[in-house]
């Protein structure tokens, strides 16, 4: 080696604290020559870096180097010979360590003895090379501070790293973070298991903990994902959903999973908490972008989210197709309301007791394209969820107000009953829309009765007290749909001031079968009749169910039974509409 080589300068006073107290920054010396390796290490002696000690790695070809960097994803600058195997030898590790690596944040310093063999400066600039010195350039000092530049350009971007891939609650990756890790697995072209966790039950977890162990709670279940063997890495996309990137097949990714997340309660503030979770699992493929992997895994962690607590789905091809119906299914209903192809069908309510019609239910339908009825269970749905509902339950309300404002106005105290769904009553359009279709059909507002479950209601919010002061000042008349499959109590059913209450078509069904559903009927028609309330049973459809309902002082009913429902053309001609018509 050359005398002339490196020329050493007077030790540095750098160093203030044991290095043993310094977290370390790792520095990977690549030259062909033992010597170099001898005296940088000499010359870096004893030197930090922005708090930092140095950590010397050594590698003395391009290929070791490349093993190196495989094996030891933090280190953090690169201090590399260009002229090793090859005239080129450091300039291709480069481009390995960018593109096939992805390894963005590690800060390169090439060198070499022989400048004729310096990089072009379009190869420093798409390569991102942070210096290139020959090596008699690099005395003491000016190797320190192509080193502090280097180092303070790695944590800087290591901060800004951590900011826009970490979670900050739980160290995981956020879903920036899981998708760089998932477009660096699929580089080495290996198939792997994508899995998301949602938690069960964790909006009760957070409301009887509090924010404070809830976090807790989350961070403990961050350490359980870590430790799990097949893990690559793991990530927090949401308050309560993880996602677990596996080298194991799907059955094991499962087992191990499960095994490590709940085979033993968590511990939050001395009290055992168990971890329970519904999973979607896909199959990651390099030919396929780690966006739409990750598409497929919230498909089936949905699909086991609606199954229950404690499921499991795996993504198959079905389920993509299944979607593309869906948008389709949206479409075609937007183009439905624009073309008119929804109408109201009317199912009559009668007294029990009296078996008189005393009202009608408003029933969105919907003919599509082809002409196939859509079922309101879909369509409904749907509609709630693509944001159509505001509108669509503004075209039925209309329609509904217009088509019965006849019979309203003939018949004494007959009623049109409307459904609105959560997502409409909580629309800041609310109260707007109901009066603005009042006014535009001229529809008496005493004849009109409002049907809204429970979940609509029951938050007692300054906005929901507001509006249905607003419905009851109007003289629209408010029941209670589906009670008894919500958060049922006296106390709500008080302050609702609600003028009657729907029971639900799954008790009905069981007033005969079972003694249970006998008792809820009753307890509901207690409750009722205890605030002063009519009282509607829905869906009767055998003889006894209606028999036990009357016996039970059950005020009104609906169902396949009493009537089917039907067209307004049909209902007019209905003969007890017709014997209504006559008598008045």
């Amino acid at each position: 080696m050359q005398d002339e080589l490196f020329q050493f300068a007077a030790e540095s006073t750098e160093l203030t604290l044991p290095k043993a107290i310094l977290p370390a920054l790792k520095l990977l010396v690549v030259d062909d020559d033992s010597d170099v390796h001898t005296v940088t290490e000499l010359l870096l002696r004893d030197l930090t870096f922005d708090g930092h000690r140095l950590h010397l790695l050594h590698a003395y070809s391009s290929a070791e180097a490349f093993a190196v960097l495989q094996n030891t994803p933090d280190i953090a600058i690169l201090l590399l010979d260009v002229v090793m195997e090859s005239d080129d030898a450091g300039l291709k590790l480069v481009q390995q360590i960018r593109e096939t690596l992805h390894r963005k944040k590690i800060r390169i310093i090439l060198r070499t003895g022989q400048p004729g063999y310096a990089p072009e400066l379009t190869t420093i600039a798409n390569f991102d090379i942070n210096d290139y010195k020959t090596k008699t350039e690099l005395t003491r000092e000016r190797l320190y501070t192509c080193l502090m530049a280097a180092a303070r350009s790695y944590l800087q971007l290591a901060q800004l790293e951590q900011l826009a891939y970490e979670d900050h609650l739980t160290g995981l990756n956020n879903r920036n973070g899981l998708l760089k890790a998932m477009e660096i697995a699929a580089a080495g072209g290996q198939v792997h298991t994508l899995l998301l966790l949602d938690l069960d039950h964790f909006s009760m977890l957070n409301d009887s903990f509090g924010n404070e162990l809830a976090d807790q709670f989350l961070q403990q279940v961050a350490q359980r994902l870590k430790a799990i063997p097949s893990s690559i890495t793991a990530a927090r996309l949401a308050a309560d959903k993880f996602a677990v990137l596996s080298h194991a097949p799907i059955s094991l990714s499962e087992q191990l999973c499960r095994e490590y997340l709940s085979e033993t309660p968590l511990l939050v503030d001395g009290i055992s908490q168990d971890v329970s979770f519904c999973l979607g699992i896909a199959t990651t493929h390099p030919d396929i972008s780690p966006s739409e992997n990750l598409s497929h895994a919230y498909m089936a962690l949905k699909r086991a989210k609606n199954a229950g607590i404690r499921q499991t789905v795996v993504f198959n091809d079905a389920m993509v197709e299944a979607l593309r119906e869906r948008v389709g299914l949206i479409s075609s209903l937007n183009r439905g309301m624009e073309l008119a192809q929804l109408y109201v069908a009317y199912q009559p309510q009668f007294h029990l007791a009296t078996k008189v019609v005393i009202g009608v239910e408003a029933l969105a339908r919907w003919v599509d394209d082809s002409g196939r009825h859509v079922s309101p269970a879909i369509f409904i749905e749907l509609a709630e969820q693509a944001g159509l509902i505001h509108r669509l339950g503004h075209i039925v309300l209309v329609k509904a107000l217009n088509e019965t404002k006849f019979l309203c106005s003939l018949i004494k105290n007959f009623r049109l009953a409307v459904n609105v769904s959560s997502i409409q009553f909580k629309h800041p359009d609310f109260l707007e829309q109901i009066f603005a279709a009042l006014a535009e059909t001229d529809f008496p507002a005493k004849h009109l009765e409002i049907e809204l479950t429970e979940s609509a209601t029951m938050d007692f919010s300054a906005d929901t007290e507001f509006k249905l002061s607003k419905l009851r000042e109007a003289g629209i008349a408010l029941a209670i749909d589906d009670f008894g499959t919500g958060f049922s109590s006296l106390a709500y059913l008080e302050k609702l001031q609600a003028n009657c209450l729907k029971i639900d078509k799954s008790f009905v069904d069981n007033i005969v079968e079972t003694g249970s559903g006998l008792r809820i009927v009753q307890t509901i028609l207690a409750l009722g009749h205890k605030l002063t309330m009519r009282v509607l049973a829905e869906g009767i459809e055998d003889p006894r169910q209606l028999a036990a309902l009357i016996e039970m002082g059950c005020d009104e009913g609906q169902g396949y039974l009493l009537a089917k429902p039907m067209k307004m053309q049909v209902l007019q001609e209905w003969p007890p509409i017709k014997q209504l018509l006559l008598a008045q």
